[in-house]
């Protein structure tokens, strides 16, 4: 990596050196032709001349060639001569050439059999930088031979010209009432004419084609791609008024033929070899399945798949009609064999089949071969390939849609390409050098180069206004300031100019996985996984943990366990979310020693995330309690300072310690949070308002109102003020410091409002009344009253209401106030008559109260158990002994052992009626002895809050 750097540094600042390195010339040969590729870094301007057996190319003056040892298959020799390259043919060899992006590419075509038509063509288009994947110089793209053109300038690219065949027809259903018009194809007659059958199974048509002429063929959306590997291609005048085949058209490739035929999705077609061709039938959709094509893993080396199938032919390459992608096309000579189900693999598509196989190569480097029994499908350099890298389901309609030209090829073809881009760009004009900066971008972020990339596309931006109005560009160096670390820099990924393709996806959620947008970031990645895998490696190398971090964070288990085995084991910056998967599967104890391995190491983010996952998994297994997670994760935060990972673990040791009952220490370490991160202040208020609140619950009386005097600020609002009044009134209460709790009880109501006033109001109306002071607790109630308060609180500022009318001796109004408010004013109504020594009353309204308690069995709380025994008290004082023995047949069973169970069985006992009873008159006398001693210890309890 260091080399590399080097390399480009010379390559950045040094252009006068790249201008003068030559011009690269790779050879190839296949089946039916030889080919010439000339590297060029910008597309230049040349013409190609052909005389007999000798074709001349002239190129911009002063180009330096680097020639190939070998000349390809149909050229006898290549030399200079003068300004122009010289190609010795091999008599009859007919030249074409064309475009590939900045690249020239000349064919050498074997000579035409005697007789033989010359096949009609097209020009192949010209490849832009947005096309994804790239094409392979040594795969014959659908491009027939060419006459040679004029002159091309490069300030004007090439257009494609229009293939022989006429656009493709609507897709038919079958049968269809009306006959299809369709144009004729422009392809002449060669070997025969296509002619219709008339079969029991639908519409049939037979393709004469020579003996061992092989056939496939795909769906790619309503059209059929029928291919046969023979030139010989029938004509198809006779089906021009057939309502299914009308539509056929033909295009003649260098070996082969390539036919389209619209087809709706509820047909399908059936083929069959007879002895003069090919029968083409229509069926319903459904029926009986072809036989599949049996796919296996072959370890190597190199490691390939097989795709078993019965008299394979030949390997057909033609262009995707959806994706401009490679489709390596495999025929079958016989048989009916298919590939039923579809595969997505990182580099590679194998879409479903209606005859023979079929490989969307997503990579330069897929090939697929023809053997005696089978098909074999490698990677060029023995790269991996196996079914278990899979990603499960068929391939996905419409394939997934790029806008960066990142070719996935070997460090040091990347680098020899960048090394001729940079000597187009020193000898282009200022404003003719967008492209090649874009292009070089791209090789430097395929590279892993990020800083790099930014600074060859800033240059862009500061030559040429195009490049601002250009939102891909942008968003490529978006790409590459993210990966440099310069977020703010970054934006331009989410702009909707850019579009919604799958790279935008992948992209935009790179950039909220390094926001820590982690849910957003895993559903982006989720779905653009197999572009991920597809990238370059270095490349790859830079986003994978980003992907399997989002993806582990938002658990999205089954894309993250694709990553990894795609990733493979030995990738160790991945340890961080491979230990997250183990436990999120459930396997702690191997989760827990890949935390500990990891805490121990160097990498200072990976260490701290480690120690809080390793900390939150021991105490979700029991291992530690609250307070001594607190305590780990807070002895963590060193280990990672300054950013929202620290900001979130000190959140999370706070709530934890507040979990454990230790208020203080949460407040003291979100104290040291606000002054560590005085930006967000607003975002821990929160936070710190409610620690505050427990550590007045935990502190001791005195301690709570000195912390409370102390932290004005903390103080909360709305109900969370009320609810720290309250309690700090209740502990001032406790230590008999009423005047104290009723002076901050009337301080904080004045400065309240709403229902916040009306239950402090309450609350201090309540504190007077058990004062004795009656026209306190009216003036309180009088001061809080709001006009519109929730039922609970109007219930109880009612009673509370009457029991002062009953202090001021107006009992009678008072009884009647509480009887109109029902259930919720008995137990007042109750002390009220109590206080009127109307036992019986006191007894009827007390037994309302009982109506809530829970139904027998269930044991009495120490609450209820005191509700019954106070309607046992009223009874007895009534002297209404069958209503104290309907008390005791329905509650006694439910008290429990203790001093109130003992009280109870005294009074709801059997009254004395001779000297049998003695006995028991002991025993109730020997109670009535221990009953004060008893009674002081509940009174030692905790008091209770109104």
């Amino acid at each position: 990596m260091m080399r590399l750097s080097s390399a480009l540094l010379l390559l950045l600042v040094l252009p006068g050196l790249a201008a003068a390195e030559p011009v690269t010339v790779r050879a190839g040969s296949a089946p039916g032709y030889g080919r010439l590729v000339f590297d060029w870094p910008a597309a230049p301007a040349y013409r190609l001349e052909q005389q007999g057996d000798r074709v001349l190319l002239h190129f911009p003056a002063g180009t330096e060639w680097r020639l190939p040892q070998r000349p390809p298959a149909n050229v006898m020799a290549l030399a200079t001569e003068g300004e122009a390259l010289r190609l010795s043919l091999r008599p009859g060899a007919r030249a074409r050439h064309y475009r590939l992006g900045s690249r020239v590419v000349v064919e050498l075509l074997d000579p035409t059999p005697e007789g033989a038509a010359e096949p009609p063509g097209r020009q192949p288009a010209e490849r832009g930088p947005g096309t994804a994947g790239g094409a392979n110089p040594m795969v014959a793209p659908a491009a027939p031979p060419v006459a040679v053109p004029a002159p091309v300038s490069p300030a004007a690219p090439q257009e494609a010209a229009s293939p022989v065949s006429t656009p493709a027809a609507r897709p038919a259903e079958i049968p269809s009432a009306a006959p299809v018009p369709a144009p004729v194809p422009a392809l002449a007659p060669t070997r025969g004419v296509a002619s219709r059958l008339s079969l029991p199974a639908g519409p049939a048509i037979l393709l004469p084609f020579p003996a061992g002429t092989g056939a496939a063929i795909l769906r790619r959306g309503e059209v059929l791609l029928l291919v046969f590997d023979s030139p010989e291609a029938p004509d198809l005048v006779p089906l021009q008024d057939d309502p299914v085949f009308g539509g056929l058209l033909a295009e003649s490739l260098p070996e082969a033929t390539l036919m389209r035929l619209p087809l709706a999705a509820t047909s399908r077609l059936l083929a069959r070899r007879e002895a003069t061709g090919w029968t083409l039938a229509v069926a319903p959709a459904g029926g009986e399945p072809p036989p599949e094509i049996d796919l296996a893993t072959e370890a190597g080396p190199p490691p390939r798949l097989l795709l078993r199938a019965p008299s394979p032919g030949r390997v057909v390459p033609v262009q995707d009609p959806e994706t401009g992608l490679p489709l390596l096309v495999g025929t079958l000579r016989q048989g009916q064999a298919a590939m039923r189900t579809g595969r997505r693999l990182p580099e590679l598509d194998l879409p479903p089949t209606l005859l023979g196989t079929a490989v969307l190569a997503r990579s330069d480097g897929v090939l697929l071969q023809a053997g005696t029994d089978r098909f074999t499908l490698a990677l060029a350099g023995g790269g991996r390939l196996s079914l278990d890298t899979a990603l499960a389901g068929p391939a996905p309609a419409p394939e997934l849609v790029r806008s960066f030209d990142l070719p996935a090829r070997p460090a040091a073809e990347l680098l020899t390409q960048l090394q001729a881009l940079q000597a187009g760009i020193a000898a282009a004009p200022p404003l003719a050098r967008l492209p090649q900066r874009r292009a070089a971008g791209e090789l430097l972020l395929a590279l892993g180069l990020p800083q790099e990339a930014q600074a060859m596309l800033s240059l862009g931006f500061a030559e040429d206004p195009r490049a601002a109005a250009d939102p891909s560009y942008a968003a490529l160096a978006g790409a590459a300031a993210l990966l440099a670390g310069r977020l703010g820099e970054a934006e331009a990924l989410r702009s909707p100019a850019w579009g919604d393709g799958d790279e935008a996806r992948l992209w935009q959620a790179a950039l909220a996985a390094a926001r820590s947008e982690w849910q957003p970031a895993a559903t982006g990645f989720a779905r653009s996984l197999p572009l991920l895998l597809a990238y370059p490696a270095g490349l790859k190398a830079r986003l994978l943990p980003l992907a399997a971090q989002a993806l582990a964070e938002a658990g999205e288990t089954a894309a993250l366990r694709r990553l990894l085995d795609a990733a493979g084991a030995e990738a160790a910056e991945l340890a961080l979310p491979r230990a997250m998967l183990a436990e999120a599967e459930g396997r702690s104890e191997e989760a827990l020693a890949a935390y500990d391995r990891l805490a121990a190491g160097r990498d200072r983010r990976v260490r701290a995330r480690a120690l809080r996952q390793a900390v939150e998994l021991r105490l979700a297994s029991g291992r530690l309690d609250a307070a001594a997670a607190a305590k780990a994760i807070e002895a963590g935060l060193l280990a990672w300072r300054g950013d929202a990972t620290e900001l979130d673990a000190r959140l999370r040791a706070a709530a934890l310690y507040r979990e454990a009952g230790k208020g203080r220490a949460a407040l003291d370490l979100l104290r040291e949070t606000a002054a560590l991160f005085p930006d967000r202040g607003k975002a821990l208020r929160p936070a710190l308002q409610e620690s505050f609140v427990a550590a007045l619950a935990e502190a001791p009386p005195l301690a709570a109102v000195a912390l409370y005097d102390a932290n004005p600020d903390l103080r909360p609002e709305g109900a969370g003020s009320e609810q720290a009044i309250l309690l700090l009134a209740d502990r001032l209460t406790a230590l008999d410091l009423g005047d104290r709790a009723a002076g901050l009880l009337r301080q904080v109501m004045q400065q309240a409002e709403g229902t916040s006033r009306a239950a402090l109001g309450l609350r201090l109306a309540h504190l007077r009344f058990e004062e004795g002071d009656v026209a306190g607790a009216a003036a309180a109630l009088a001061d809080s009253a709001v006009p519109v308060l929730p039922p609970a609180q109007q219930v109880a500022r009612a009673v509370l209401a009457a029991r002062i009318e009953a202090r001021r001796g107006q009992r009678d109004d008072a009884v009647a106030a509480l009887r109109s408010l029902g259930a919720p004013g008995s137990e007042a109504l109750a002390e009220v008559l109590v206080e009127a020594s109307d036992w019986s009353g006191a007894a009827a309204a007390h037994a309302t109260a009982l109506a809530a308690l829970p139904p027998a069995p269930a044991v009495l709380t120490d609450a209820e158990a005191r509700l019954v025994l106070r309607q046992a008290v009223l009874l007895a004082l009534a002297g209404d002994e069958a209503g104290l023995v309907t008390l005791r047949e329905a509650q006694a069973a439910r008290f429990g052992a203790g001093p109130l169970a003992d009280a109870f069985a005294l009074l709801t006992g059997d009254p004395l009626r001779g000297l049998a009873d003695l006995p028991r008159l002991q025993r109730e006398l020997q109670l009535f002895r221990n009953l004060p001693s008893r009674l002081e210890a509940l009174r030692a309890g905790p008091p209770l809050t109104r």
